[in-house]
């Protein structure tokens, strides 16, 4: 998958993955702007259901301006029928390695994550 085009963004690594696709590393060719890819598994790109409540969970991020959700930069298919949506890459750490590494959190850490959340979960909820 490594140099693979997504509209403009060359895949340059692995992130992650899980049981419903796999997250890529990319590059947008010209601006050199870093990217995350997210390709369903190909035996869900079959699954029309499937399919649209991938796309819908782009749309539905792309209405929703708010540094607490994830900018969609493109989405669609590959030639082979793969099914990708590009989004920022984002930089930090997970809830849970967190608590992980560092163990309970303070209040004032709790209170801050879960206004952040709130946020954004409102301003979602604005959108709908």
């Amino acid at each position: 998958m490594i140099g693979t085009l997504f509209g403009s963004y060359r895949v340059v690594g692995v992130l992650g993955g899980g049981g419903m696709g796999t997250i890529y590393r990319a590059e947008h060719t010209l601006l050199g702007r870093p990217a995350a890819v997210k390709v369903l598994n190909p035996h869900y790109a079959q699954d029309r259901g499937v399919v649209n409540r991938f796309f819908n969970e782009a749309r539905a991020a792309t209405a929703i301006a708010h540094p607490g959700i994830v900018e969609v930069f493109d989405f669609g298919y590959q030639a082979d029928g793969a099914a990708f949506i590009v989004m920022e890459l984002l930089q930090g750490e997970s809830l849970g390695s967190r608590i992980t590494g560092r163990g309970t959190l303070l209040e004032t850490e709790a209170f801050a994550i879960a206004r952040g959340i709130a946020t954004a979960l409102g301003a979602a909820h604005a959108r709908s």
